[in-house]
């Protein structure tokens, strides 16, 4: 009887126990943040340019989106959606400038694909392929 007593005490008080685990938070975007030297090439033009640029994470609703600072070495921020190792840049007109394209994240370094219009100017679209590096 008291066999059965004690085994029934202690059901009673594992199972009124509550286990907390706590999981870390994680942020894929984290590994991205930071100043990145920029190589970027202009099919457009045939022309190399070498300039830094400021990835940080975004605000708001979007838990995924980034921002990009001094993108196309204009002075103008961009905002990014990441999804996995992919930089989307959606069509978004800053400060006069249509842009949009794409990035891929390999180890270290940022491979962008995208286009500009300058719509202040006319000027004719450009077509870049750019390189970023942590600095």
């Amino acid at each position: 009887m008291k066999t059965k007593l004690l085994l029934l005490l202690g059901i009673v008080v594992f199972t009124s126990c509550d286990i907390l685990v706590v999981e870390p938070v994680y942020d894929s975007r984290d590994r991205l943040t930071g100043s990145y030297r920029m190589e970027e090439y202009s099919q457009t033009y045939n022309d190399y340019l070498h300039y830094t640029i400021y990835i940080r994470k975004g605000f708001g609703s979007r838990s995924q989106s980034l921002i990009i600072e001094n993108f196309y070495n204009s002075d103008v921020d961009v905002i990014a959606e990441m999804v996995g190792d992919k930089i989307f840049i959606s069509r978004q007109i800053v400060q006069g400038y249509e842009i949009e394209g794409v990035g891929t994240l390999y180890y270290d370094e940022i491979k962008f694909t995208y286009r500009v219009r300058d719509s202040y100017y006319n000027k004719p679209t450009d077509f870049c392929e750019a390189t970023a590096w942590l600095r």
